[in-house]
């Protein structure tokens, strides 16, 4: 067996419900699947041919968080969907409705209008009361969803020319939730939820990585508007997200500096037992702390000669006192840059390795910046599509991924090179050791497994 991953503290981390098995009957009306997932591995991976529903099977999973995503429910063809948790909590969604038909669903021929779907949510388990809820709701006709997406888009990209096409996109988008209803429908559906229901799922975190992680329309769900961002790639989006994160550790830690300057002297004067620290103490904490300060100024958090300090080569007593105290300090102002520089850390340790004659460094201004080998300055949009791919995926996990989260990972593959993919786990694994999360992650490549053949889990078609 494969070595397992756990927390730094010898523990598996448990944020909330640990998944540890996920059943799907009847998706798309002919597969039955499951995905065992035991508590402590770090990672499945889902391997399947195309069109056997792992990206449905995702799709199912991240639905389920509290609010739930009821729509996407809806319009992924399945009967029950069963997650057992860690707790041993089991939660089964049957979805009943009146087109289905276990031997044939072809999305092309069947019509959609006016069909009546049940959802039914059962929740069970050895410390619970059994909770059970329903909802009756009507679907949307897709292909006549799909006509008036495109009658949206063609008006918006041919009227009105005279008004900017990122205005005219977000207003396209503003018709089409109007239209369709799709904002409104899960609170409509969830209004009655039973608190327990909702408590367990909220207890839930998921986040999910899909193939389309470099179009650069999901700006507004980090606060800005459509129009703003539009024409930002990906990449670009993200490397004004760390500069602002760049931003946000520089005011932490002037808030701490500021308050550890102002009772310096209280705490210097009540510190005379640090007169008992010996030299070899004091200049070990020093060097450490130099090169803590030599990494910070790497990613230009700190000057790196700001704080440099002579140190007598012989010591009386109050001077061990001073330089204790002092050297205290300045590891309570260093320690609020930690979580920061061991993400940007990873990061660059991870494509400076992928990326050939370039390399990426951080700057406290514009986030990223792009270097070729002969030291010029680049364009972020210069990057490949693999480059891309890969530079996205990865900040996304150290960045924006919450601790203790079930990250879902669609084909990590996309526009990679064969020596990226095989390459994937191992980074992932770096990743999830210092973030603390879970993953399930759907491939179409055997690459992406190498040595991690035994968490693979094949999915294909049931008997008929």
């Amino acid at each position: 067996m494969a070595e397992r991953l756990r927390a730094t503290d010898g523990r598996m981390m448990d944020s909330g419900h640990v998944l540890t098995d996920v059943t799907v009957t009847d998706l798309l009306g002919r597969f039955t699947h499951r995905v065992g997932f035991p508590a402590d591995d770090e990672f499945v991976i889902v391997h399947g041919p195309n069109g056997v529903g792992k990206t449905m099977l995702l799709d199912l999973i991240s639905a389920i968080v509290w609010p739930v995503d009821i729509a996407k429910i809806m319009n992924v063809p399945f009967r029950t969907l069963r997650l057992a948790f860690s707790d041993d909590s089991v939660l089964t969604i049957d979805r009943a409705s009146t087109d289905f038909d276990r031997n044939r669903y072809d999305l092309d021929q069947e019509d959609h209008r006016g069909v009546t779907i049940r959802l039914t949510f059962v929740l069970t388990g050895p410390h619970r009361r059994r909770v059970h809820w329903s909802s009756v709701l009507q679907r949307h006709d897709d292909r006549s969803l799909t006509r008036d997406s495109e009658t949206l888009l063609f008006s918006a990209l041919s009227e009105r020319a005279h008004v900017p096409l990122d205005r005219r996109l977000e207003q396209m988008l503003r018709n089409l939730n109007a239209h369709t209803g799709s904002d409104s429908l899960t609170d409509k559906a969830t209004r009655d939820v039973p608190p327990d229901l909702r408590e367990f799922l909220a207890g839930i975190a998921v986040h999910s990585i899909d193939t389309h992680r470099l179009l650069g329309l999901s700006a507004p769900d980090a606060g800005r508007s459509l129009s703003k961002a539009a024409s930002l790639t990906k990449v670009e989006q993200f490397a004004q997200d760390l500069a602002r994160r760049l931003g946000d550790a520089l005011v932490t830690n002037s808030r701490t500096s500021q308050e550890l300057d102002r009772t310096y002297p209280q705490r210097l004067l009540a510190s005379s037992a640090a007169g008992n620290i010996s030299e070899q103490e004091i200049r070990s904490r020093y060097d450490a702390q130099n090169e803590l300060r030599r990494r910070l100024g790497d990613i230009s958090l700190v000057d790196e000669d700001s704080s440099v300090i002579v140190i007598p080569k012989r010591m009386e007593p109050w001077q061990r006192a001073v330089l204790w105290t002092y050297l205290s300090d300045t590891e309570h102002k260093l320690a609020t840059f930690k979580g920061i520089l061991d993400r940007v850390s990873l990061l660059q340790s991870i494509i400076n390795s992928r990326f050939l004659f370039k390399r990426l460094e951080i700057d406290r201004e514009r986030g990223f910046r792009l270097l070729s080998d002969e030291d010029q300055e680049l364009d972020l949009t210069s990057l490949s599509s693999g480059e891309q791919h890969e530079l996205v995926l990865v900040y996304d996990l150290l960045f924006n991924v919450p601790t203790g989260a079930l990250v879902l990972i669609d084909e990590p593959e996309i526009s990679l090179h064969v020596s990226w993919q095989k390459g994937f786990i191992g980074d992932l694994r770096k990743i999830a050791s210092l973030v603390r999360f879970r993953s399930v992650v759907a491939t179409h490549s055997p690459q992406i497994a190498g040595r991690w053949a035994d968490r693979m889990v094949v999915l294909g078609p049931t008997a008929e």
